[in-house]
């Protein structure tokens, strides 16, 4: 099941465990790790895309090796809140990445997709020097959703 809501996450995600966060795009999937405590996110990587069933063999790789429990994926809203072009293509690799992860009997994984406005263009507004700003900020944007989604699970409790 993918997830939308966060009082529906906060219900069934694990108090503790590293989650995964990722800025989905047509050519590149952005990674961002946050620790056990699930309180620091952090750039992990970046994928270059080369088709579903790599992609999702090199994130398989990277849940098995960090003991993921929950996938925060970006999902891409116009500032209307309406949803884009984009978004049907994140729903679509959330859905085809959760048929991937059942056809493994990994069925406990937590997928959450979850509002990214405006991280690509506040991971791009990071980076100030002159020779950062042609270079790639997929993980850095993968660490800002995942930092938001952190923030907001966190939220009202003490």
């Amino acid at each position: 099941m993918i997830y939308s809501e966060i009082k529906d996450c906060k219900k069934i995600l694990p108090k503790k465990g590293c989650i995964l966060g990722l800025d989905i795009g047509t050519k590149k999937i952005g990674v961002a790790i946050c620790d056990d405590s699930q309180k620091i996110a952090t750039p992990k990587k970046i994928i270059k895309r080369q088709s579903n069933a790599k992609d999702f063999a090199t994130l398989l790789s990277i849940i098995q090796e960090n003991d993921i429990v929950a996938l925060v994926l970006g999902f891409p809203l116009k500032m209307d809140g309406s949803e884009s072009l984009m978004s049907n293509f994140v729903m679509r690799f959330a859905i085809n990445l959760e048929k991937f992860l059942h056809d493994l009997k990994i069925e406990d994984l937590v997928l959450i997709v979850f509002d990214e406005r405006l991280s690509s263009y506040e991971a791009r507004s990071m980076r100030v020097t002159k020779s950062a700003k042609n270079k790639d900020y997929d993980d850095i944007s993968a660490s800002l959703i995942l930092e938001n989604f952190i923030n907001c699970l966190h939220e009202g409790k003490n």
